[in-house]
């Protein structure tokens, strides 16, 4: 069962603590930037403007609620230490400076000469290809194309958070966890490389918690078992029990269908992944924009503010509420309602905020304009 599955079936003391979580996000939105940090809850050095700012850019198209639950269970529904995780992952994001990365995009780092970032996007070491069982999306990792002198550390993780937010685009309600795939066959030693192993742990750990619902290592070498020994001593107990060995394509019919599976791997699907570079003007509503569209990116974004300033004040009214509804605040119904009018908000801004990917070239991006 998914996060979005049971964020209506939450229990009086987890939907309390959601409403604490909200309530102490939204004082925290109001904060200042003379404030001194309260002592008796988290706090973050960034403004209140600058929270609120993030916390909405992270959320994009997903389901408020969920994102704070995914902070909640990652921290077992202490509200506290779930905020701290969520305001380290809002420090962490700017430094690295996400919302650019997406916003420029594969056209950028083509213009830009970023060879380290496009050698992962045209060798296929790693792509996303399919569902699972379960409908989640299915990373492919082929283990064999990386060799760790390739590129640089910096690449590899412009890459994979780059590849981790084009994942999300990708998540249709209900399901909002991802599945990856690690393709051994051909693994040897030259194909080593622990810094991307600890990096990508780190992200799914610290700052995306509740997002990999399923890790496949297929047809390991035998040396690989002492190699998963140091790799499991770096996870957190909730992240490797999610990783499963497989071998043979009948070990992947347990978690994927025939057609959800290249050929290359025993499946049905006679599909190989092929880099289809960017398109020159594919992202001219971000990069060289009409007087017309920037017009229509102004008028969008005060809409967008108009839904969040909305959603807080009746999101602030259902946290004083004693009534432990998860959904209900005011008119019953008024969240979920706002919830879906500020993903049609997010939805139309999106050719202004984010870059074309090969997804959206491919057509595995729905509603991309």
């Amino acid at each position: 069962m998914t996060i979005q599955d049971r964020s209506d079936a939450l229990t009086p003391e987890q939907t309390a603590n959601l409403k604490e979580f909200w309530r102490l996000l939204l004082a925290l939105f109001q904060q200042s930037p003379n404030t001194t940090p309260s002592k008796a809850g988290p706090s973050s050095d960034l403004t209140g403007d600058e929270l609120r700012t993030a916390f909405w850019a992270f959320v994009k198209y997903d389901n408020p609620d969920c994102l704070i639950l995914r902070y909640l269970r990652a921290r077992k529904w202490d509200v506290e230490k779930a905020l701290a995780m969520m305001l380290k992952t809002f420090k962490w994001r700017k430094a690295v400076n996400i919302d650019e990365i997406v916003k420029q995009g594969e056209l950028h780092a083509l213009k830009t000469r970023d060879e380290g970032f496009m050698h992962q996007l045209r060798s296929g070491k790693s792509y996303i290809y399919g569902k699972d069982k379960e409908g989640r999306p299915v990373c492919m990792i082929p283990a064999r194309l990386h060799k760790a002198g390739d590129q640089s550390q910096e690449s590899l993780e412009k890459f994979t958070v780059y590849l981790m937010e084009t994942t999300r685009l990708l998540h249709q309600a209900p399901v909002d966890t991802s599945t990856i795939l690690f393709d051994m066959t051909g693994f040897g030693l030259a194909n080593l490389d622990y810094a991307p192993i600890k990096f990508m742990a780190m992200c799914f750990e610290a700052h995306y918690p509740e997002y990999l619902g399923l890790c496949l290592i297929h047809n390991a070498p035998w040396f690989f078992q002492s190699i998963w020994k140091i790799i499991k001593g770096w996870l957190d107990p909730v992240v490797a029990s999610k990783v499963r060995f497989t071998s043979g394509v009948s070990g992947l019919f347990e978690y994927l269908d025939k057609d959800n599976i290249p050929k290359s791997l025993g499946g049905s699907k006679d599909w190989l992944y092929e880099y289809k570079e960017p398109l020159s003007g594919e992202n001219r509503s971000i990069d060289n924009p009409t007087d017309e569209e920037r017009e229509q990116k102004k008028i969008l974004e005060s809409d967008r503010w108009s839904t969040i300033k909305e959603y807080e004040a009746v999101t602030m009214k259902w946290g004083e509420e004693s009534s432990t509804t998860p959904t209900q605040g005011g008119d019953p119904d008024s969240r979920n309602i706002l919830k879906k009018e500020l993903i049609a908000r997010n939805r139309a801004l999106d050719r202004f905020v984010r870059a074309r990917t090969y997804y959206d070239r491919i057509g595995m991006v729905e509603n991309s304009n």
